[in-house]
């Protein structure tokens, strides 16, 4: 993990939305997982996820990395 504040990287992999998308390869800083109502067996847990431009999303499991890493573009 980043010393900066950093908890991992956000990676559109079950999110695939336009917004995941931009925000592929992003640093999130701050996370709370959430509770559905009705859970699908097979969904793995959904988070809102926080980015350094204050900008709150959510996300599943799969779309979070920890630690940092860089970008390909």
């Amino acid at each position: 993990m980043s010393n900066d504040g950093r908890m991992g990287c956000f990676q559109a992999r079950v999110t695939r939305d336009g917004e995941a998308m931009v925000r592929d390869g992003q640093p999130y800083f701050a996370v709370n997982r959430l509770m559905e109502e009705n859970p699908v067996d097979r969904d793995r847990y959904l988070y809102e996820i926080q980015f350094a431009d204050g900008t709150w999303m959510l996300a599943r499991e799969d779309d979070l990395a920890a630690g940092v890493r860089t970008p390909d573009r």
